[in-house]
């Protein structure tokens, strides 16, 4: 049964990984992979009776809880909803994996939205029925089908990173705590060129997950090539929805600068030239926890310390910007809750909406053609110009190799185009040093 219930996970995570992340996938899944997830899928869609929740409840322990959990198991509108769902995730999956629809097209992103808007009404009927409502939403449909994303993601994540070597002359400190009572999703990896005599830059980088998967070890060949060019490198965990809501990642990683500018120096740290970079989410975090870190009003709202840390410059890659109305709105009740316009935050969440609360620092922004995010970022370059805050934009156009993809600089860093993306921040970086 665990064997069966990780595979329909992986199975049903492929429309989604597709909706989100096919530029990518299509290049780096090998052949093989995918024709035997289309062929599992070809066999399932081929029978769409097959997709009724009964039949789900008896090959997956999870979904058969969930809908148990629901207290709605024996209505028949219910049932009819949950079967629509996944089949829907189904043909979706069929349809991406064998190039009849793309994830960029419109259809396609209507079709996704469907489906995650069904979920979340599935959640609601749920909550119609508890007295006391979970606003984290972490045992939801919504949430469970994002986890069946991060699963997928994992899997491939894990077999990308097997085929990638650190770089040489780098050292690593693992799991430092950067908070008393810290857990696992409260500590930071510090990666530093061996043999360094001097304080070296310091370059915080922020993992991303859609807010809700990863760590911070998913980065650790990229931040290897970045230390191995004269930088100290930190690497930080953070808390994931929907097991925690956005405000308590915003005070993590307030609380991690916070714990480098009182124990940096003792690291080989040059806290006079200090840069912030994330990717996807964590180019989110990076932009929203900049700000935050320069204005009082956020730090108030968000019950997030003084950090005593200035950053010299941001680089933001393929960022997850533009969550209320963008592509990763459907997540948005495992980030902000159930009831998220009713959020003290959500009204201050977008670019626009916050970027005069704070003092953004110059930016290096990059995305690229096939980026499923790339509008978040093309309306970023289009605020700052309009604000006139200083900043550099890449938009790699389509190209024969990865770069057009989704944080390719991160996920590939050792591609020609990578190299490029990266040289480029780091001389922005450096145009910025103190």
């Amino acid at each position: 049964m665990k064997f069966m219930h990780t595979f329909v996970k992986r199975l049903l995570a492929a429309v989604l990984i597709f909706a989100l992340t096919v530029p990518i996938c299509t290049e780096v899944v090998k052949i093989r992979d995918r024709q035997a997830v289309l062929a599992a899928i070809a066999q399932q869609t081929a029978y769409p009776d097959g997709f009724a929740e009964s039949e789900f409840a008896a090959r997956t322990d999870a979904l058969r809880a969930l809908v148990q959990k629901s207290g709605l198991s024996e209505d028949a509108d219910f049932s009819a909803k949950v079967k629509t769902a996944f089949t829907e995730m189904y043909h979706l999956a069929a349809e991406a994996l064998t190039g009849k629809i793309s994830p960029t097209d419109a259809d396609f992103e209507r079709r996704a939205r469907a489906v995650f808007d069904l979920l979340f009404e599935l959640d609601r009927l749920v909550q119609a029925q508890k007295a006391e409502p979970d606003l984290t939403a972490k045992d939801g449909f919504v949430a469970f089908g994002a986890s069946i994303l991060w699963d997928f993601m994992d899997y491939y994540d894990a077999k990308r990173l097997s085929t990638q070597e650190m770089s040489a002359g780098v050292s690593v400190l693992h799991d430092i705590p950067y908070t008393e009572n810290a857990d696992a999703y409260q500590t930071l990896d510090i990666y530093s060129p061996e043999g360094a005599k001097t304080p070296l830059p310091v370059i915080i980088d922020i993992h991303g997950g859609g807010l809700m998967y990863g760590k911070k070890e998913l980065n650790r060949i990229y931040a290897s090539r970045l230390a191995e060019k004269g930088y100290i490198v930190i690497a930080v965990n953070y808390h994931l929805c929907p097991d925690v809501l956005y405000d308590t990642q915003v005070r993590d990683l307030m609380t991690a600068y916070k714990w480098v500018a009182e124990n940096g120096k003792s690291y080989n740290c040059d806290l006079n030239n200090v840069y912030l970079v994330g990717d996807s989410a964590g180019g989110q975090l990076a932009f929203y926890t900049a700000l935050v870190n320069t204005s009082e009003e956020l730090r108030t709202l968000y019950n997030a310390p003084e950090t005593g840390l200035s950053f010299n410059a941001t680089g933001l890659i393929s960022g997850m910007y533009d969550i209320k109305s963008g592509f990763n709105s459907v997540l948005i009740s495992c980030i902000l809750g159930y009831e998220y316009a009713a959020s003290p935050y959500y009204d201050v969440l977008q670019p626009e909406e916050v970027i005069d609360k704070g003092t953004l620092p110059p930016s290096y922004i990059v995305t690229s053609a096939k980026d499923f995010l790339r509008p978040a970022s093309v309306q970023l370059d289009a605020l700052l110009t309009e604000k006139g805050i200083e900043h550099q934009f890449h938009d790699w156009e389509l190209t024969i190799n990865r770069s057009s993809g989704h944080i390719t600089s991160v996920a590939y860093p050792d591609l020609e185009e990578s190299k490029v993306t990266i040289d480029e921040m780091l001389a922005f970086f450096e145009a910025h040093r103190k």
